[in-house]
């Protein structure tokens, strides 16, 4: 059954998929903020996985008081890791922007919905966390080339769980590392965290790469990464997705 606290936030957990909705109505206390942090625990717990989390905004939340939103940000803290993703289901073209934002801070993946997507929104909140998305190796690439492909929606939690760590233990055994990344048809976007990450990468491990081939028929990402090759001190190229054999060519070469 929903649990709920009336004209202030409602909680609704369903099983099927395994997801809790919530959606504020006015100013946040700190036992709201309770409330739902039990319910996140409770539902990992009962389902043998973690929850997705759905949210439903007319407007900004708010806080009645200072410690509410310490505990707000407590619950952040506590659980931003444990919840792998997150659907904002609002009309706000605004509020809409959230997801970007807060993908800086949090590391479940992030995505808004329109009101009229909301079963939409449900359904991919409760996706397994083994759904395919994220960065995934490439195979048969030489020891000293980082071969990816981007699926779906990448965030910040690809770069800190993933990219950054093979980047070290490849670093390790080559001085001089090469990458190729194939955005292809099943890549959605990048979130504004994930942006973030990969400037931070290029600004950390920029001198380690003596090339890297971009695979994409993206127009904005072909640009982009044309327009910044002359600041990196490697070769950089870009290949259409129909040309993947020769981009495997010469990142090996």
């Amino acid at each position: 059954m929903p649990e709920k606290v009336p004209q202030v936030l409602t909680i609704d957990t369903q099983t099927s998929p395994n997801v809790i909705i919530v959606q504020p109505q006015g100013s946040l206390s700190e036992s709201d903020i309770e409330s739902l942090a039990g319910v996140i625990a409770d539902a990992g717990k009962t389902e043998g996985r973690k929850p997705g989390l759905v949210i439903r905004l007319d407007h900004l939340p708010q806080w009645e008081s200072f410690e509410a939103l310490r505990a707000h940000m407590n619950l952040i803290m506590r659980y931003h890791a444990d919840i792998p993703r997150i659907a904002v289901v609002t009309s706000s073209a605004g509020l809409g922007f959230l997801p970007n934002i807060a993908g800086i801070f949090v590391q479940a993946r992030m995505r808004h919905f329109a009101p009229k997507d909301q079963e939409e929104a449900i359904a991919w909140a409760g996706r397994d966390e083994s759904a395919p998305e994220g960065f995934h190796i490439l195979p048969d690439f030489p020891d000293n080339v980082i071969a990816l492909s981007a699926i779906g929606e990448i965030t910040s939690r690809d770069y800190t769980d993933h990219l950054i760590p093979l980047l070290r233990e490849k670093e390790k055994a080559n001085d001089k590392l090469r990458l190729l990344m194939e955005l292809g048809k099943e890549f959605e976007n990048y979130t504004l965290g994930a942006i973030w990450d990969d400037a931070g990468l290029g600004l950390t491990y920029w001198r380690d790469f003596e090339k890297v081939a971009l695979v994409t028929d993206s127009i904005w990402m072909t640009r982009a990464a044309k327009l910044f090759a002359p600041l990196l001190p490697g070769e950089v190229s870009v290949f259409p997705l129909t040309q993947m054999d020769h981009a495997k060519a010469w990142i090996s070469a």
